[in-house]
């Protein structure tokens, strides 16, 4: 097994009576085709409320994670959006049927492979490699949810703040407070807080371009943000993120002076799905090439703060000194679910990022949660909590790369992260990762394929695996099942 060093389920249905009756679908599957039967014909329209996840889970039989994966994949595809305090409304109408958007018997993809995959990628039911998700039990929420509820009790009056249009300000204080321990000395009214990171990138990338503009995107890149590029009509160029070194400065320039690139999407922290963190050297040199060339960088750093040592990450912002890098972050991976926030470090751009916000109707999610969460941070329950993370998932990536030595092929390329909880592996040059995730689903487990992390499908046999999860007997047959699909690709 060749090593480079980096530096730095899906069960069965139970579908209602006017469900889907394909016996190969899964759960929130149902759920999901089940809602968009009914807006398809008109049971359901544009400003209705969904059923509730309680609601829709009695109706169902499924577990309320099941309704909420549902809604979140129907959030993504712009049929719905949460509402605080309020739950989930119809915004838009789902695409036309014309054809399946799961993969293929022969292992070809749909047009799209990103949203093809969506379904995987977000459910922590079909085994734990594909998982878009960490595992729910590294966090532990007893602590943060007694806080809300404190605040629940003590009324509006102590609230004051909580309600900003530009999230709670006390939030606001104990972001830019944990932002200038990385060197970025920010005032709390440069920043936003949004519902979730990934609504912040769509703010960023709504006010920043319009349709026809170049965009750079890392290759491979954090799959979601091509999801969400794909339904906009922008041009993209990608920009190769060695697993090693990230990308090369000066191919940033060639790029950036032969495509007339408007903004940079780039993750230099943690790189999903490389793991790899680039020096502090190469984000200096991208930030003068982008200041001279007034490329706009959008700094994806939603997973800065999962480094195994509890060293301080370092951030294009941090090399910002004229306000050419935007940064957006979420609490998605280091608090549970239901707190996962988002927020932009906006700069001089905050003015315009909240024109957006109010011409577009957005908000900036409940004001207690975001309180909530202020509190926990400022009594450092959160540095305690992270500390524990970080031992846990340095512990379990260890476990996952021996496993790996043991059971893949020599001819396997393993890039060992410093942070995070993804794997990324060079499979051997036969390997199909499209074709092999097939025969994982049959298995019941899955794992992410190269191809989703490139707009032009490259890494056919690469393979990202989410190692945040607890090593049982079942999670390590599978990762040696894989090893044999890889072990079987060598001998055709």
């Amino acid at each position: 097994m060749q090593t480079q060093q980096v530096p730095g389920a899906i069960g069965n249905a139970n579908p209602m009576t006017d469900g889907p009756k394909t016996s190969a679908m899964r759960r929130y599957e149902f759920v999901v085709d089940l809602i968009k039967r009914r807006i398809r014909t008109g049971t359901l329209r544009v400003g209705d409320r969904l059923p509730s996840v309680r609601q829709l889970s009695d109706d169902t039989g499924y577990s309320p994670m099941t309704v909420h994966h549902a809604y979140e994949l129907l959030e993504a595809e712009g049929v719905c959006e949460a509402r605080p305090r309020s739950g989930f409304y119809v915004v838009g109408l789902p695409a036309p049927v014309t054809g399946s958007a799961r993969l293929n018997e022969d292992g070809e993809t749909a047009k799209n492979l990103p949203e093809a995959l969506l379904h995987i990628c977000y459910s922590n039911e079909l085994g734990a490699f594909g998982s878009f998700y960490p595992s729910l039990d590294l966090f532990d929420r007893s602590d943060i949810d007694r806080l809300l509820r404190q605040l629940l009790r003590q009324g509006e009056t102590r609230l004051a703040g909580c309600d900003s249009p530009q999230g709670d300000v006390q939030l606001r204080q104990e972001i830019s407070r944990r932002v200038s321990k990385r060197g970025c000395i920010i005032a709390d009214g440069e920043v936003i807080v949004g519902n979730t990171g990934m609504s912040c990138f769509d703010m960023c990338l709504n006010a920043f371009t319009k349709p026809g503009d170049t965009v750079l995107v890392e290759s491979p890149s954090y799959f979601p943000m091509l999801a969400g590029l794909n339904r906009k009509s922008l041009s993209m160029v990608e920009i190769y993120s060695h697993p090693r070194f990230g990308i090369n400065p000066e191919q940033f320039l060639h790029l950036v002076r032969s495509n007339s690139v408007r903004v940079a999407l780039l993750m230099g922290s943690h790189h999903y799905p490389t793991g790899v963190t680039y020096s502090e050297q190469t984000m200096r040199r991208v930030v003068e090439i982008a200041r001279q060339h007034q490329v706009l960088i959008l700094e994806n750093d939603m997973f800065s703060d999962l480094n195994y040592r509890g060293s301080r990450q370092p951030s294009f912002k941090q090399h910002d000194p004229s306000d050419i890098v935007v940064q957006f972050g979420s609490f998605m991976a280091s608090l549970p679910p239901a707190y996962g926030l988002g927020w932009i470090i906006a700069g001089t751009h905050t003015r315009r990022l909240m024109t957006h916000q109010y011409t577009h109707g957005l908000n900036s999610g409940d004001g207690i949660v975001q309180r909530a969460i202020a509190t926990f941070l400022a009594i450092r329950s959160q540095d305690r909590h992270l500390r524990r993370l970080r031992g846990t998932l340095a512990a379990r990536m260890q476990r996952g790369l021996e496993l790996i030595a043991q059971h893949f092929p020599s001819e396997c390329v393993v890039s060992p992260p410093a942070g995070g909880f993804m794997c990324w592996v060079r499979g051997p040059l036969s390997f199909d990762a499209t074709s092999a995730l097939l025969q994982a689903i049959e298995s019941d487990f899955s794992f992410l394929p190269g191809p989703i992390f490139s707009i032009e499908a490259s890494f056919r046999n690469f393979v990202a695996l989410n190692f945040s999860f607890p090593w049982t007997a079942q999670n390590e047959t599978y990762l040696a099942k894989l090893g044999e699909m890889m072990h079987r690709s060598v001998g055709r």
